[in-house]
């Protein structure tokens, strides 16, 4: 039986951080885990550690003031939800690319197959969703300047619904691994260490190369190719008809034209969504 103690909590990532250096010799700065935070992301925002050539990981039991994209609150249960966030500084001349949320959802997601998962797609562009659209993961990535005390740095924020996503009081429809097809529970330290490390190397992959890397893999999880959306911000209508791997837009087919869509900009719905 799964103990989900505060201490029960921490012996089981005990290892974790040895288990991910055996994984990606080399990647790994410093791991934390914490009962209790604020944010992830702000704890990582702010860490006078971060380096480019090693990922810095969070990990919280409970996250009290998560959020997503546009400012939206993330809403998460303690242990019922797996909320983590990994940063990296840049390097000299490294830009910062709104396309990197795709590569990760597609890291996020090889994460879940290597643990038996299956049944879900990446929303563009930030959600992993199940096949009837209703979100189970989350992705924000959020950027910070330099300053003479530290480097400019990325921010990856990540929150996965393990279970109990009925209990969530949102204004969507939300779903956790439990509805997925696969294994009835994977163990946190396993599910941690498989996305953990496949989203690293997605984030590699993206620094090196863009989306060429990932694109395979984006198109067979792009769940909203061929659907008739609405974009939500100023109600124009459409067909998706995938995305720019140059730029990560989104290309929406309208009646006379293709019209490219940005992350920064609209949010998107499918038409007869919840």
């Amino acid at each position: 039986m799964t103990d989900y103690s505060p201490v029960g909590w921490e012996r089981s990532l005990d290892g974790l951080a040895d288990g991910l250096e055996a994984d990606l010799p080399g990647r790994w700065g410093a791991v934390h885990w914490l009962q209790r935070v604020d944010s992830t992301n702000r704890r990582l925002l702010e860490s006078s550690t971060l380096v480019p050539d090693r990922y810095e990981v969070c990990v919280a039991r409970e996250q009290t003031a998560g959020h997503g994209r546009r400012g939206r609150a993330w809403v998460s249960i303690p242990d019922a939800s797996l909320t983590f966030s990994v940063a990296r500084a840049l390097w000299p001349g490294e830009a910062v690319d709104p396309a990197l949320s795709l590569a990760v959802g597609v890291g996020i997601a090889r994460g879940l197959k290597r643990c038996g998962f299956s049944g879900f797609g990446f929303k563009w562009p930030n959600d992993l969703v199940t096949e009837d659209g209703a979100k189970l993961a989350g992705v924000l990535v959020e950027a910070r300047a330099g300053r003479e005390d530290r480097l400019p740095a990325l921010v990856v924020g990540v929150g996965v619904n393990r279970f109990g996503a009925d209990a969530l009081v949102v204004d969507r429809r939300v779903a956790d691994l439990s509805q997925l097809r696969g294994p009835a529970e994977v163990a946190l330290p396993d599910l941690l260490h498989a996305v953990l490390v496949e989203l690293v190397r997605a984030w590699d992959d993206f620094a090196r190369s863009g989306l060429a890397l990932v694109a395979e893999d984006y198109a067979r999880l792009d769940y909203l190719r061929g659907r008739r959306i609405t974009v939500l911000d100023t109600g124009e209508e459409g067909i998706a008809a995938g995305i720019d791997c140059g730029d990560g837009a989104l290309l929406l087919q309208r009646s006379d034209d293709l019209k490219r869509l940005y992350s920064g900009e609209i949010s998107v719905r499918v038409l007869g969504d919840g």
